[in-house]
């Protein structure tokens, strides 16, 4: 007799199968797996400006970065760019970036697990983070920062369950991950307040027992120690990295990266960066802009519900949670704030992060709301409908920002660059930019695919030393090299030193000569320190109702303290002002007049509109140079005399 089959009820598989899919872990695995290919999909495909193209060549040569070194970054995604593929080893560092960016998520949605026990919510709060503008920019270019926040992730986490379970194999994870994020990126330094909060209770017990607890501290603190010995990294590739001395012969070299301790330390740290902080007026300028960073990354939604989520985690007795998150926010706030640097947006990525900490614990607590409320108690639809609702931020940031993100075609940097090494760029030119991120894809072309070796790119402050200081300062330095010079783009401060013309290969010639004498000489001072030696109309023509522009040359006789504005006016016969110029600081922010040396000659412009109505005739041109109301030059000075036709 047949024994009959047993099968289970399809409601039991299907109920297993729940299970399965929404565990915490298969939940973390989703996250990163939908995050990798959503980064994958829109990441760069070669080559990129400014830091991103600089670490596609360091990483791949195993070279040398910028302060503060980056030796885990490099050493990591050297291994990385050898271990794909497909793609050129530019496109592999952007997609190591993604690879750490779509592991950050999965950490930030365990960590929002941790917190909230709130599978939706910390789903949710994980794919916020995932597609907020910031973190999605972040992982479709190779740059430091993807790493960065898969470390303050996963210390987060480490933390938290340290926090709530005090086991030796948390504290020394937290210990060695905390090394390695500090070998990484020294932002690592601002998660203290935030971590200090956090372990409040944990550092009041070493009162009770000082000698066992020091002990502790000096092991952990070895275990974090340790992974610092990376920085070893630095003075091990000084010496192999091919950029670290620029040859100009027959001018003497260029060192960049100094292969000595002094060296070394700069670099690692970062010395050159100290004077950029300051809680100055800048600094309450970005504080102010950030209810607009928030809403740029969050939405009005997100940003009403982490604020909302921060006060459920005090009103639920999460103390030290709720204080680690708030010290995690505002710490990074402030930092980039007072630091004053050309890509400090990046730098407020942990400060999101700790943002999507109060956003899933607002959703999670909306939810248990809705689930304890007597009029839906009984049924999981309202929260169901209320997750679906707040799936909305997600989503509405994906279809919102997706064009702006989506960055797979855009190959222009590389097109760009390989046009211009097409062209009939002289032998050992010098190609001269005021922007060094506008150079770094020559440098990786060059050092990475080996082509047009001969030539060298400059830029301003690329060495310590005021020979570097400025675009100006830069010419006279590699001058003596006797080798073609040619400015990427129009640069107006050069224009002020030297003559400079367009050149068929689409870069400005540099000729290092002495300005001819204008047309019409003068001998006015203003002031001790500044002689006019003469002015002349260079384009268009003084006529009723046209615009024409006006050259005036300075002689410097003396050290100008001021970036003074310049002002060009001119006076009727019967004393009145007819018609001011563009008022200025010449050379602003490149070469402006205190960094002028005495015996420059510099040429200046002034474009002057004058109106239809204006008589024909002589007028006078007059010329104060100031800055602000008790800083003038001399008194409004005549220089010249110029004829107005009708």
């Amino acid at each position: 007799m047949l024994k009959p089959t047993i099968t289970t009820p399809r409601p039991v598989i299907f109920e297993r199968a729940l299970q399965l899919a929404t565990h915490p872990a298969a939940l973390c695995l989703a996250a990163i797996l939908g995050a990798l290919w959503l980064y994958w999909r829109t990441a760069y495909p070669s080559v990129l400006p400014g830091d991103s193209g600089e670490l596609q060549f360091a990483a791949w040569g195993f070279w040398l970065a910028h302060p503060t070194g980056y030796p885990l970054y490099l050493i990591l995604g050297g291994i990385w760019q050898r271990l794909l593929s497909f793609g050129d080893p530019a496109y592999r560092l952007n997609l190591f970036s993604a690879f750490w960016s779509g592991l950050a998520v999965g950490v930030a949605f365990l960590v929002f697990w941790n917190v909230t026990r709130s599978r939706g919510a910390s789903v949710i709060a994980a794919l916020t983070l995932a597609v907020s503008p910031l973190i999605w920019s972040q992982a479709t270019r190779a740059e430091v920062y993807a790493l960065n926040t898969f470390f303050v992730a996963l210390l987060a986490l480490l933390g938290l369950l340290w926090n709530a379970n005090p086991r030796r194999r948390y504290a020394f994870a937290f210990a060695l991950v905390f090394g390695l994020s500090l070998a990484h990126h020294r932002m690592t330094l601002l998660l203290a307040p935030a971590f200090a909060a956090l372990f409040a209770n944990q550092l009041s017990a070493f009162r009770r027992k000082p000698a066992h607890y020091f002990k502790r501290a000096l092991v952990y603190g070895a275990v974090a120690a340790a992974p610092l010995l990376l920085y070893l990294y630095i003075p091990l590739r000084a010496g192999a990295t091919p950029y670290a001395m620029l040859d100009i012969s027959p001018a003497a070299p260029i060192v960049i990266f100094e292969n000595s301790p002094r060296g070394w330390l700069a670099v690692i740290l970062g010395s050159g960066f100290s004077g950029q902080l300051g809680f100055d007026a800048a600094a309450f300028a970005s504080l102010r802009e950030l209810p607009n960073l928030l809403l740029a990354q969050f939405n009005p939604l997100g940003t009403a519900t982490a604020l909302f989520g921060l006060g459920a985690l005090v009103w639920r007795r999460k103390f030290e949670v709720a204080a680690f998150t708030l010290f995690g926010f505002l710490t990074f706030v402030l930092f980039g704030a007072v630091y004053h640097i050309g890509d400090i947006a990046d730098y407020y990525a942990p400060a999101y992060f700790f943002a999507s900490i109060a956003l899933s614990a607002g959703i999670a607590f909306l939810t248990q709301l809705l689930r304890q409320h007597p009029f839906t108690r009984g049924s999981t639809l309202p929260a169901i409908a209320l997750l679906a609702f707040f799936a909305l931020l997600p989503l509405q940031n994906l279809f919102h920002a997706f064009e702006a993100q989506d960055h797979r075609l855009r190959a222009e940097t590389r097109i760009r660059w390989e046009t211009l090494l097409a062209t009939a760029l002289p032998e050992n030119a010098l190609v001269i930019s005021n922007d060094r991120d506008e150079l770094t894809p020559l440098y990786y072309l060059q050092y990475v695919e080996h082509k047009r070796l001969d030539l060298v790119g400059l830029f301003p402050k690329i060495a310590p030393g005021p020979a570097y200081a400025n675009v100006v300062a830069l010419v006279e330095r590699t001058a003596p090299s006797n080798r073609p010079l040619y400015a990427l783009k129009p640069i107006p401060a050069l224009a002020m030193k030297y003559i400079v013309g367009k050149s068929k290969n689409g870069l400005w010639k540099i000729h290092v000569l002495p300005f001819p004498a204008l047309k019409n000489p003068s001998d006015a001072m203003l002031g001790d320190a500044l002689r006019v030696r003469g002015w002349q109309v260079l384009d268009g023509a003084p006529y009723a109702g046209e615009t024409f522009t006006l050259g005036v040359q300075y002689e410097l006789r003396g050290r100008l303290a001021r970036d003074y504005a310049f002002s060009i006016q001119l006076f009727d016969r019967a004393g009145k002002k007819i018609v001011q110029g563009n008022d200025h600081v010449p050379g602003k922010d490149e070469y402006p007049p205190s960094q002028w040396r005495v015996g420059d000659v510099v040429q200046d412009q002034f474009t002057l509109e004058l109106g239809p109505d204006v008589s024909a005739g002589e007028c006078k041109i007059m010329l104060r140079a100031y800055a602000g109301e008790d800083g003038e030059l001399g008194e409004l000075t005549e220089i010249g005399v110029i004829e107005i036709d009708d």
